[in-house]
């Protein structure tokens, strides 16, 4: 049952300081992170940086070692029982029978909720409706994580986990799911999102945490992350001839730039803050001197530079 607007606390989620250890090898430490109600919260990080770990603990199925975590102001460890009414989740692990039906699997998980989301509705939102009579073995990879986003949809709460939920997806299929997690954004619902595709992050996450090597790095909208940590864009020339010795040193007084390396053209690559303000300035300033501009580039930095400035590694495929 969705708690009403005037009622939800500031924060759905809260998690400070939570660490958590497999023997003597940590998975997360001291973990500090918050998500507002109705925002898609993202997880990005590569596989083994402790997402899932991070997730089971929020789903109350792993005891944290330190640290604390509210869940619509409930820790999911002293209350499991009223945290299944407050939050559900989809894991990248989710083995069923091979001879349920889509419809069987569905009706047996809204027995575990007090006010399930009608089976029918759920077919139709995730698009399975024409599967319902198919056996688990018979769905395909994508049919597979449809059913599984539905199986997280069924108690209807209103904090839903999707732990890499598009992984081993072909392109369509994950644009598909894509607009099926905007649309339960819409409903206002409130979403964790793990992935470890940055571009992901990037498209549906209101903010993002990025998770490496067990710790946070960053919190921050993907934009702001974008800013904080890239050093703004480029503006990449190729003019109708180089600059003189005089004109450089005269240009460099106004502009932030260096030769492209490898190019055997006049190739430029200009650094601003604005890409579009720099190219008029650039063209106000070379035409009196009778350098005309044949190509020009804006170049704006991405999440994946941000990341790459924070992590130093790039997240592989």
């Amino acid at each position: 049952m969705p708690v009403p607007p005037a009622q939800r606390p500031e924060w759905a989620v809260e998690v400070v300081d939570v660490s958590k250890s497999y023997g003597h090898n940590p998975a997360l430490q001291e973990a500090s992170f918050g998500i507002r109600p109705g925002e898609i919260f993202g997880l990005l990080g590569p596989n083994g940086a402790g997402k899932t770990t991070l997730v089971e603990i929020l789903l109350g199925i792993k005891h944290r070692d330190r640290g604390e975590v509210r869940i619509l102001g409930v820790d999911p460890e002293t209350a499991p029982r009223q945290i299944r009414e407050l939050i559900c989740g989809q894991l990248q692990i989710s083995p069923f029978p091979d001879k349920i039906r889509v419809e069987e699997l569905l009706h047996l998980f809204a027995t575990l909720y007090p006010h399930p989301r009608p089976v029918d509705e759920l077919l139709a939102l995730v698009g399975l409706d024409p599967k319902r009579q198919e056996f688990y073995e018979r769905l395909s990879g994508g049919q597979k994580q449809r059913l599984a986003l539905a199986l997280a949809l069924v108690g209807d709460t209103d904090l839903i986990v999707l732990d890499e939920p598009t992984t081993g997806l072909d392109a369509k299929i994950r644009h598909e799911l894509h607009d099926i997690i905007l649309e339960l954004s819409r409903m206002g619902k409130t979403l964790l999102l793990t992935t470890h595709y940055i571009e992901e992050a990037e498209k549906l996450c209101t903010r993002v945490a990025i998770l490496f090597g067990g710790r946070i790095r960053a919190v921050d909208t993907p934009k702001a992350l974008v800013e904080r940590f890239t050093d703004g864009q480029h503006l990449e020339v190729r003019l109708n001839r180089g600059f003189s010795p005089e004109e450089e040193i005269d240009l460099k007084r106004r502009f932030q730039f260096a030769p492209v390396s490898g190019s055997n053209s006049p190739d430029y690559r200009f650094h601003g803050e604005q890409g579009e303000r720099l190219l008029v300035d650039l063209v106000l300033d070379l035409t009196p001197r009778g350098i005309g501009l044949e190509e020009a580039r804006i170049r704006r930095p991405s999440l994946e530079e941000a990341y790459l400035t924070l992590t130093g590694s790039r997240i592989e495929p």
